[in-house]
């Protein structure tokens, strides 16, 4: 039996051993790469959707709110920390625990008594188990300490759920931000690539003429080179806008879920009237900003979890009360009773806790202020955005009115330029350099304008006001395209969120002491001009 336990006891080590040589993992083969970024490639290519007719800004913006891995992380988070939270609900339940088990021996655990007096033996060897039997118990226990602070924590696990909407509001928020600048960028970009194309084959067909007259000596070297320096510069300008206005498309693409390459019809124009309906409030718009701002609600819930903080070290400082019961079974034949139930009643008290317990107090209090002084600094921070927000909108619309002006001068010049060569008064290379400026004079006019729309999404975005609600469905893509065009219509009638008229408060309570309140759910959606 000894050496069947030791064979036993030396294989165990050596796969101990074995297992520990393996903790050092081996790097990953290039093959193996190559399989991952085979099979993640396929999971994107698979993903994608393709575009059904025109696109409009409601669509982009709903395809970017479906599609975006950022808004399902945030969506997942949210799932996540409300199943933390049924689990937090359930540790406030009494533990109860089954066990079974099985005990035996190669001999009677037999035993001789001896008197305690005389230190004679009073009786001979005798046993009271047999060499083998098998043990079953269900046992409850059930702790008001351990129920208390389950509570505190499932309070906090309850506000962190609503932290995670809040961060699903500031993604949501920021897709649909970086959706409606990239959409304006490339049907920016779809209407003047059409134009740059047919300059850049003119342009380098007059710099390649140029350079044969040159080999040809047949005019003044430093007056070719001149010629041929200006062209390579307009050549730069246009391959440079091509590129950036390139860029914007590709952008859009990925942000609402098609390849890079593809194609993108865009339905309506650039809105030429820009200006908010509701005006520009500053002291209302700061109001907004400081109500619904996702950060400042994040910041609020986190003093409401610091708080139960203090609540959970006081409930610490108090003696602990614990009651068991069970029922319990045992196959051994010589016990009197085989089956029987018990009950106890224990009450225990830590008594170090009266030196740490105020300490801890002390400490949990101080989170609970800074949790304070945190919101009160980013209240600060919201203020300067929504006024430079604004202060950035104003300045945007008065470059874009002059934009506008040197447009119209600019669109006379390139007629005038059309006609001056088609009467041969112009050689074509001036035309190529007066057709440049044109263009990029409506270059600079197309992105004063989206400028200016982006400045006025940034004060939608500074005061927090929502395009669709934070725990809306994205699943259905008709639906949330509507949901979207619905909140451009009431964006565009200029309609602010309604706030509370607050009741006069009472004398405010000690920060330590303040009780958790219901959440305030976020004001009607809005959104920026619409572009389409």
């Amino acid at each position: 039996m000894r050496s069947a336990v030791v064979s036993v006891a030396a294989s165990f080590a050596a796969l101990l051993v074995a297992g520990c040589g393996n903790l050092t993992p081996d790097a990953m083969t290039l093959e193996e790469n190559v399989v991952r970024a085979q099979g993640d490639r396929k999971k994107i290519e698979q993903a994608y959707v393709p575009l059904n007719g025109p696109l409009s800004l409601s669509e982009a913006i709903a395809r970017s709110l479906k599609y975006n891995y950022d808004g399902q992380l945030a969506k997942t988070e949210i799932n996540m920390q409300e199943k933390q939270l049924n689990l937090a609900l359930a540790q406030m339940l009494p533990r109860l625990a089954a066990g079974a088990g099985y005990d035996g021996r190669t001999s009677y655990n037999a035993a001789q008594s001896i008197d305690v007096f005389t230190q004679q033996q009073s009786l001979t060897y005798s046993y009271s188990q047999q060499p083998s039997f098998g043990t079953a118990d269900l046992t409850l226990t059930w702790n008001a300490l351990d129920v208390g602070l389950s509570f505190f924590q499932a309070r906090q696990q309850g506000y962190r759920v609503l932290i995670a909407v809040e961060r699903r509001r500031k993604v949501i928020d920021n897709i649909v931000r970086s959706t409606a600048t990239a959409y304006w960028r490339a049907k920016t970009a779809s209407e003047l690539l059409p134009r740059i194309e047919p300059m850049l084959k003119t342009a380098r067909q007059i710099l390649e003429a140029s350079r044969a007259v040159s080999a040809q000596n047949l005019q003044a070297p430093l007056a070719l080179l001149d010629f041929q320096q200006n062209m390579v510069i307009v050549l730069s300008e246009l391959e440079r806008i091509r590129s950036e206005l390139s860029a914007a498309r590709i952008e859009l693409a990925t942000l609402i879920n098609i390849p890079a390459g593809g194609d993108i019809i865009y339905s309506g124009g650039l809105s030429e009237s820009m200006e908010p309906q509701f005006g520009l409030n500053n002291h209302q718009l700061e109001n907004i900003g400081l109500t619904l701002r996702p950060e400042l609600r994040i910041e609020a819930y986190q003093k409401k979890i610091d708080q139960q903080d203090i609540y959970k070290e006081i409930l610490k400082m108090l003696p602990g009360i614990g009651m068991i019961g069970g029922f319990n079974f045992n196959s051994n034949n010589l016990l009197y009773t085989n089956v029987w139930g018990e009950i106890g009643i224990r009450a225990t008290f830590n008594l170090m806790n009266m030196i740490q317990g105020p300490r801890a107090i002390a400490v949990a209090k101080q989170a609970v202020d800074l949790s304070e002084e945190r919101r009160i600094a980013l209240s600060v921070a919201v203020l300067s955005q929504i006024n430079l927000a604004i202060n950035e909108y104003a300045n945007s619309l008065d470059t874009f009115k002059t934009a506008k002006d040197v447009d119209k001068v600019g669109m006379q010049i390139g007629r005038v330029a059309d006609s001056v060569s088609e009467a041969g008064a112009q050689s074509e290379a001036d035309r190529i350099r007066r057709q440049l400026t044109v263009l990029t004079t409506r270059i600079a006019r197309d992105r004063s304008q989206v400028r200016v729309l982006t400045a006025l999404a940034s004060i939608y975005s500074a005061t927090g006001m929502d395009l669709v609600p934070a725990g809306a469905e994205l699943q259905d893509l008709p639906t949330l395209t509507a949901q979207v065009e619905q909140a451009i219509v009431r964006w565009q009638a200029g309609q602010l969120p309604e706030l509370p008229t607050p009741a006069a408060a009472p004398e405010p309570a000690p920060s330590t002491s303040e009780a958790p309140a219901a959440p305030v759910a976020p004001a009607q959606p809005m959104h920026t001009a619409k572009a389409d």
